[in-house]
């Protein structure tokens, strides 16, 4: 049997067609390499390569056991742990938003929050059955065309609300906020990355241009700390490549390259606004630095947290004797209300969960054979990841930043965002044995630098 033949048959067994490409590649490179051992031996061309085949075994058999493998596989468990911590989170939510209330407060979940949850998990759900690597066929078109969007959002179809252009008004829809929409970038960045392996310092100073238009474009609106979340982003999956060997440059210099871009761009920024910047920029950005719970703003916030978090308990509700005035913005510190209204534990335990799912993706992210997936699994983690640890510093009393975090951060577009990446994570989970490497790139040298 000639090998196209034995190929034809045995691809013919396996019902994912994704899976089909990779499989026969890898078994006629088999073949090819058995076939010059048998060559070498003095057998002639059509002989060598009939007992090359022989060697693979029945064409029906082996594709059955091939089908067994490469097979799409959902990962219901994972499924499961997010649709609970969805819905304990919007319980927690809807618990501390009427402790708010009954102290004299306002609420802030409107009658849509419970819509959109919905609506993101049936995303989620869609998304996890999208072939995630069509994107890194596309990668650079996907993110110029992202780009331009998010210009003509931010410089022409924005609504200003208290001094941010962070809004445009979709019919139906209604609002859509800019920054978050940004978000979706990250995964597209990692893509773009991909066509990149093999190359030299060209493609890094590429790598470092490509990121630089979302992040400036969030930093126009302003939005300080989603910019800040997605550059750290960016710069930890372009680090991630780095490690991997995607590019043939020294590793120890370009890691400590991108650790000193991440360590003094944000004071180079901060400076600049705290210098340069209009009035409000500058009164956020002392907000964001201060530590005096006396100041009005965000000190007075962060002091009444850390009182909160002073009086608290391990379980149970702590001495909490806040007038109505007093009531910060719990919509931004919820996970601070379930300590001081539930006790320290249940936040524990919730905080607990959510992470060894970001930090479960993260894991099987970097464990990918399909280094398209491999790279976008982990920036989605790590976008996640980022977000969870500035929304713990903020309701820890650390610092005052407004930002979003998955399943305790209300939000129409943030909450559909977040969904898309997490069915993004299935999908790349759903794929592993199945996806093929979409483009191919030269040879990486495996020589130490």
């Amino acid at each position: 049997m000639k090998a196209e033949e034995y190929l034809k048959t045995l691809t013919d067994q396996i019902r994912c067609k994704m899976a089909r490409e990779a499989v026969r590649d890898e078994l006629l490179a088999h073949i090819e390499d058995q076939k010059t051992a048998y060559l070498s031996e003095g057998m002639e061309q059509e002989e060598a390569e009939e007992a090359a085949v022989r060697e693979m075994g029945d064409p029906v058999e082996t594709g059955n056991e091939m089908d067994r493998i490469h097979r799409p596989k959902m990962a219901w468990g994972m499924i499961a742990l997010i649709t609970a911590l969805s819905i304990v989170g919007y319980v927690l939510q809807k618990l501390i938003e009427a402790k708010v209330v009954e102290a004299g407060g306002y609420g802030w979940l409107g009658s849509r929050t419970l819509l959109f949850l919905i609506v993101g998990l049936l995303l989620m759900v869609g998304v996890c059955f999208v072939d995630y690597t069509r994107i890194g066929m596309y990668a650079k078109e996907i993110m110029i065309a992202a780009d331009v969007l998010l210009f003509g959002a931010v410089m022409f179809g924005a609504s200003v609300i208290n001094g941010a252009g962070n809004y445009i008004v979709l019919p139906v829809i209604g609002y859509v906020t800019i920054d978050y929409l940004a978000l979706l970038t990250v995964p597209v960045y990692a893509a773009v990355l991909y066509a990149y392996r093999g190359q030299g310092y060209r493609a890094v100073g590429k790598a470092v241009l490509w990121m630089i238009p979302p992040v400036w474009l969030v930093m126009r609106i302003p939005r300080l700390t989603t910019a800040v979340t997605l550059a750290l982003s960016c710069l930890i999956i372009l680090a991630i490549a780095v490690w991997r060997k995607w590019f043939r440059i020294s590793r120890k210099k370009t890691l400590a390259g991108i650790l000193a871009v991440t360590v003094i761009a944000p004071v180079v920024v901060g400076a600049y606004y705290w210098f340069f910047g209009a009035a409000y920029q500058q009164e956020r950005l002392r907000m964001i630095l201060t530590r005096d719970p006396t100041e009005s703003g965000a000190g007075y916030a962060v002091g009444i947290i850390r009182q909160l978090l002073g009086d608290s308990r391990i379980a149970g509700p702590g001495n909490i004797s806040l007038e109505a005035s007093q009531v910060p913005v719990f919509q931004e510190f919820v996970l601070s209300g379930v300590i001081a209204y539930y006790g320290i534990l249940a936040a524990v335990i919730f905080v607990g969960v959510m992470l060894f799912l970001l930090m479960r993706f993260l894991k099987i992210s970097l464990g990918q054979r399909n280094q398209l997936g491999m790279l976008m699994g982990a920036g989605c983690s790590v976008l996640f990841l980022v977000e969870a640890a500035l929304y713990l510093l903020t309701n820890l009393g650390v610092i005052y930043i407004g930002i979003f975090c998955p399943f305790l951060s209300y939000g129409g577009t943030g909450t559909v965002v977040t969904y898309i990446l997490l069915g993004l994570l299935l999908s790349i989970y759903r794929y592993q044995n199945t996806a093929p490497e979409r483009k191919r790139a030269p040879r990486i040298s495996r020589n130490p630098v």
